[in-house]
Formats: C-alpha cells, sequence, structure tokens
C-alpha cells in the first residue's frame, strides 16, 4: 500500500465500491482515494476527445456565459496580470479573463478541446501539453484557475508540484473539486453522480484540501460556499520566501 498523498500515512480502510473500483480512506486524515490507482495513461485514455473539434463544443453559449460569470467575479485576481486555466477545456475561462484584462494562457491534453479553442479564441495562448512538457518550458503565472481538475488526476502530488512550480510567489489559485464531506452528499455515497470512477478517482474534505495547499506553499484566503451544491472553491496565495 502505497502512503497517503496527503499526510503519508500508511493505515486506510475500506471506503466503497463501485463498478469494480474500490476506495480507501486513509485512517490519519480522511482523504479518499481510489485504489489501486490506474498509471497516469490508463486515465487520458478515458476521455473521449471526439466530441471537440474547430468549430463544434457542445453547449458552447453556455459555457462561455459561465466562465464570464466566474471572471468577473476574480477580475481583481488577475487584470493586468499574467494568467493561465489549467485543464481549459475549450477555453472559455482563459478567453474570459483576457477579455477582463488579464494576459492569459490555457493548457489542456485535450487536442479537440485545444483546436477548439485556439480556432475560437485566437487571441490566447493555448497549449496542448501534459504538466511535464509545459513545466519545461519555465512559464510562470500571477493567477491560476483551475476548476475541476485534481479529482482526475491519478498523482495528487505531480499535480501539485506542477502548481507550485508555475505559480509565482504571491500568486493566487483558484481551485474547485467537490467536497465528499458536504452535507448534500448521500449516505450512500454510491449514489452521488460525482462518485464517478474511474473519472473521478479522489475527494477531498476541506480539511484534506487545506492540509494538501499547505504542503505545497499555498495559504487558502478565502472559501466560497454552495449550501446547494457539494462543491469545494477556494481562493489560495502562493506563499512567499
Amino acid at each position: 500500500m502505497d502512503a497517503c498523498p496527503i499526510c503519508e500515512g500508511v493505515q486506510t480502510a475500506f471506503f466503497a465500491r463501485k463498478d469494480a473500483y474500490d476506495f480507501v480512506v486513509c485512517r490519519n486524515c480522511g482523504f479518499v482515494f481510489l485504489f489501486p490507482m490506474p498509471d497516469e495513461a490508463a486515465l487520458a485514455a478515458l476521455y473521449d476527445d471526439t466530441a471537440f473539434s474547430v468549430g463544434r463544443y457542445p453547449k458552447a453559449k453556455s459555457r462561455m456565459r459561465r466562465a464570464m460569470l466566474r471572471a468577473l467575479r476574480l477580475w481583481p485576481h488577475f487584470v493586468g496580470r499574467d494568467a493561465i486555466d489549467v485543464g481549459c477545456g475549450g477555453g472559455f475561462v482563459a478567453e474570459s479573463m483576457r477579455r477582463l484584462g488579464g494576459r492569459s494562457a490555457g493548457l489542456d491534453i485535450s487536442p479537440g478541446s485545444i483546436a477548439y479553442a485556439r480556432n475560437a479564441f485566437p487571441s490566447v495562448r493555448f497549449f496542448e501539453e501534459s504538466f511535464e512538457t509545459f513545466q519545461v518550458r519555465g512559464e510562470m503565472f500571477d493567477f491560476i484557475h483551475s476548476s475541476e481538475v485534481i479529482e482526475h488526476i491519478g498523482s495528487v502530488k505531480s499535480y501539485m508540484t506542477f502548481l507550485g512550480a508555475i505559480a509565482r510567489p504571491g500568486a493566487k489559485l483558484f481551485l474547485t473539486t467537490p467536497d465528499i464531506a458536504h452535507s448534500r452528499v448521500p449516505e450512500d455515497v454510491t449514489a452521488w453522480d460525482m462518485f464517478s470512477p474511474p473519472r473521478h478517482v479522489q475527494f477531498f474534505s476541506e480539511t484534506t484540501l487545506t492540509r494538501l495547499l499547505d504542503a505545497y506553499g499555498f495559504d487558502i484566503q478565502k472559501r466560497f460556499y454552495k449550501k446547494d451544491a457539494p462543491t469545494l472553491q477556494v481562493l489560495a496565495r502562493k506563499r512567499t520566501g
């Protein structure tokens, strides 16, 4: 059994089973994750890229509208600054940040999504690359947006190392992920629509997400609560020094 990626604990207990996938919970910190964890190649192969292409992206208008509403909430943190959307999909948040005065970029491994984004939003820089490949570029940012990404990533350590590497000291990180400790999560967690292995391979609570961010040099400055939706949304700041 590998150590818990949050606290390095090695004691786990069975948590739930769904569709032949087993989740365990760390006895020390409460982090819930799939075990065994598929490798990154297997996880990447799960995603159907054929729905996205130049000129075609499902619900593009509504996605753009929601992206603009979010950007309007966050604009003080990226206006006039270097900003990136990690896991940018069709580029809607990256374009919204650009329209509101950010020097924005987008990163995704989906060729179809990036093809759409580059065609639809030519003023934004988009990269179809892995975290490791992009990190070699040495680019750093003042604002990082990453929504509903971390729960898909097999190696949470690699994900956080990457975010830390591209964040300038004092940079802001806006991160969202499902909240497994939310009151709206069913008692039978397997009935929760977000509990969907192997697409979602790990689940956070406010406690475990705070602990993870702290370990990689990010301090949470603000939490955005949704009473009607089991979602964690946080704004964190990369520590200086």
